[in-house]
């Protein structure tokens, strides 16, 4: 009883305060509109990319009027046409000029009898001129340099296995067919989707606010110890366990009702969808929340002051989203390696894979790592609680 009247008083003491009310619940529902406005480019969306085509001049020999038929056979290939556009030109100094004037983005040097050299396994190089784009000319460069790599290939098992002629193939052929697809395009997720930029940061400002209501519950007890108003609790015939599971109960309610705010105020104002898992979202916030609160107990336990225990948190929870991603993805290893360590890390990912619609086993085993973390932190508190306990 003594504890559901603590936790009531501390409960609405939060709600009628105007800090609380902007850093906890407006505060996050602003940072996922302009981080998922601003960054939105750092992430996919529904819209598939497309390649430009590229303006290849290709230059014959003097004597010579059409591509050999190695290179028609090449940039007929059905994908290769959507690629590359041909412009046959006569000599060297015209396509350089085109080059320079914009008006082809690569041009390709063809040597004389190139057919018939390749088929008789003499050496044959294709020149290969770069445009002003380079993107464009990194296109250009896999499909002429991927098509010379096949077609040595090709000399190569002509004159292992004792071929008469070894003329090249495109390079987009596969099972022996010209024209095949040897590349399959596809999605990262299971079912074909991509969270958005609105979706990631949603995610990453729900565990990163959910994780300061620890902040919240430390200033509490931390607070009463500093204004001497825990000797007048203590006083009462109530015990500190009591006094400590109310506070924690209360600051832990509040944290429920801001989790609500952000994923709902997310879904209506900017669309967030969090996946058709709603049970499962729930018991990553509960997760959270049990974390934030037990990450909160061990430094009120440890600190002296409520201003040094809040450095102490901010200082954690900002390093484990930095580490985790919540800020921007991070390609480097060493941090994903520390990541996994940090209850964002998995907190996240549950979401996440929830948002791109995953399979459940996937949910559950980054959620059941959550789990493991909060259940190691829990641990922690229970036994620095009973060496040092909440007294003033």
């Amino acid at each position: 009883m003594n504890t559901a009247i603590i936790a009531w008083f501390e409960l609405k003491r939060m709600a009628t305060s105007r800090t609380v009310l902007i850093n906890q619940f407006l505060l996050p529902l602003i940072l996922i509109f302009i981080l998922g406005n601003a960054l939105s480019g750092w992430f996919g969306n529904e819209k598939e990319f497309e390649q430009p085509p590229v303006n290849v001049g290709f230059i014959l020999p003097e004597a010579q009027g059409e591509l050999p038929a190695s290179m028609q056979e090449l940039v007929n290939a059905p994908e290769i046409q959507d690629i590359v556009i041909q412009h046959i030109l006569s000599n060297r100094e015209e396509g350089v000029g085109k080059l320079r004037r914009g008006e082809l983005d690569y041009a390709v040097v063809i040597p004389e009898a190139f057919d018939e050299r390749m088929g008789r396994g003499e050496a044959v190089k294709l020149e290969l001129l770069p445009g002003r784009d380079h993107n464009l000319n990194l296109v250009a460069d896999t499909v002429f340099t991927t098509f010379m790599a096949d077609a040595n290939h090709k000399q190569a098992e002509a004159i292992v296995f004792g071929g008469v002629q070894a003329l090249a193939v495109p390079a987009s052929a596969s099972d022996g067919k010209p024209g095949g697809a040897s590349v399959e395009v596809g999605q990262l997720s299971e079912k074909g989707g991509s969270y958005s930029a609105a979706q990631y940061y949603a995610a990453s400002m729900l565990v990163m606010f959910l994780l300061y209501s620890g902040l919240m519950a430390s200033s509490s007890l931390l607070g009463e110890r500093e204004s001497r108003t825990l000797y007048r609790l203590q006083s009462a015939p109530v015990s500190p366990g009591t006094i400590f599971a109310g506070k924690i109960i209360g600051c832990s309610l509040i944290t429920f009702v801001k989790a609500a705010v952000i994923v709902l105020g997310s879904m209506w104002l900017y669309g967030v969808k969090w996946g058709g898992h709603p049970l499962l979202l729930i018991t990553v916030c509960v997760l959270l929340t049990l974390s934030s609160m037990t990450i909160a107990a061990l430094i009120t336990f440890v600190s002296r002051t409520a201003a040094g225990a809040r450095g102490l948190m901010q200082a954690i929870i900002i390093a484990m989203t930095f580490v985790s991603g919540g800020f921007m993805p991070l390609p480097v290893e060493f941090f994903q390696k520390i990541a996994a360590f940090t209850v964002n890390h998995w907190a996240m990912q549950s979401m996440l894979r929830m948002m791109l619609d995953s399979e459940t086993g996937l949910v559950l085993s980054c959620i059941g790592m959550l789990a493991i973390i909060t259940a190691v932190l829990s641990a922690f508190a229970m036994i620095t609680y009973r060496k040092v306990g909440y007294h003033a």
